[in-house]
């Protein structure tokens, strides 16, 4: 399939939209696009945390929907600075600032460190792997603050997680 012919990316049974990239760019805008879902998902998950934690703390156990808001107009960073204050365990904490580093590589350099739009087929296979390994990253930083949480009952949590394959449910935490 030669990069000139037209891609229709389908979305439903009445939309389609014209893809204006090569063959390439479309396999690493999906693969760049669910990894950057996946950090915003992450950041939410740290921003939830965080309310539940200040639930838990000085709130009575009544959670402040302004809270929450507080927490979601953060960035990850200053998130992360906040969520700390309650890891005593420096594992989780450093996994968490490399979470941080590695989501600023993503949204700031990765397209730049394979000189994109001038990439060659192998620089788009290296660019996938290096951005599927950060997602890999955010899943296990994801799951292992879930159990540090649980495990220290400071949250009463239940983390499942779904087999893009098979569609079958697993219950992780």
């Amino acid at each position: 399939m030669p990069d000139k012919k037209e891609i229709i990316l389908q979305v439903g049974d009445k939309y389609g939209f014209a893809f204006q990239g090569k063959r390439n760019d479309l396999a690493l805008f999906a693969i760049l696009g669910s990894a950057l879902a996946e950090v915003q998902a992450f950041e939410m998950s740290i921003a939830i945390n965080l309310g539940l934690l200040s639930e838990k703390g000085d709130s009575g156990g009544k959670f402040a929907s302004d809270e929450l808001d507080r927490f979601y107009s953060q960035t990850l960073g200053t998130l992360i600075k906040q969520f700390q204050k309650h890891l005593p365990d420096s594992g989780v904490a450093s996994l968490l600032e490399n979470v941080r580093e590695r989501r600023n590589y993503l949204v700031h350099r990765v397209l730049r460190t394979y000189q994109w739009p001038i990439m060659s087929d192998e620089d788009y296979v290296r660019a996938i792997k290096e951005i599927n390994e950060i997602r890999s990253l955010i899943e296990s930083a994801s799951v292992k603050v879930s159990r540090y949480l649980v495990d220290r009952s400071l949250a009463d949590l239940t983390v499942f997680s779904i087999d893009q394959q098979s569609g079958e449910i697993n219950q992780i935490v």
